[in-house]
């Protein structure tokens, strides 16, 4: 038996039961249709290699996404780190910009003169 005598044989027995449902029945049916093909998405041929179910490719997709994003701040961090490691600071510019400031480097130690500089700032 093929699929058209199927449908043949089982039409009459669906339409006789369609016609003993209420008009709420019908109704909940029709929408659980809608929500049915509403869900329902052709396959996908991932990469046109392999043909799978467009759920499990947005969950390929998605996973690639995220484990990108999980490494995203990692290679940030190492970049900064890296960059930072290239650029050549000498200790003794560093030691030269602080002696000629109008401040002795002592000042920079205190307790007070943070408090006071606080106090001034605000």
């Amino acid at each position: 038996m093929n699929e058209k005598e199927f449908s043949s044989k089982l039409k009459p027995w669906l339409e006789r039961s369609a016609q003993t449902l209420g008009e709420i029945q019908d109704t909940r049916l029709r929408a659980a249709r809608l929500r049915a093909l509403d869900a329902y998405r052709e396959p996908v041929r991932l990469y046109g290699l392999f043909t799978v179910a467009d759920g499990t490719a947005q969950m390929i997709r998605y996973s690639l996404v995220q484990r990108a994003l999980l490494f995203l701040p990692i290679v940030a961090l190492l970049a900064a780190l890296a960059f930072q490691s290239l650029q050549e600071t000498d200790v003794g510019d560093l030691d030269a910009q602080l002696l000629t400031q109008e401040l002795p480097p002592d000042a920079y130690l205190d307790q007070d003169f943070r408090t006071w500089l606080s106090k001034q700032q605000d």
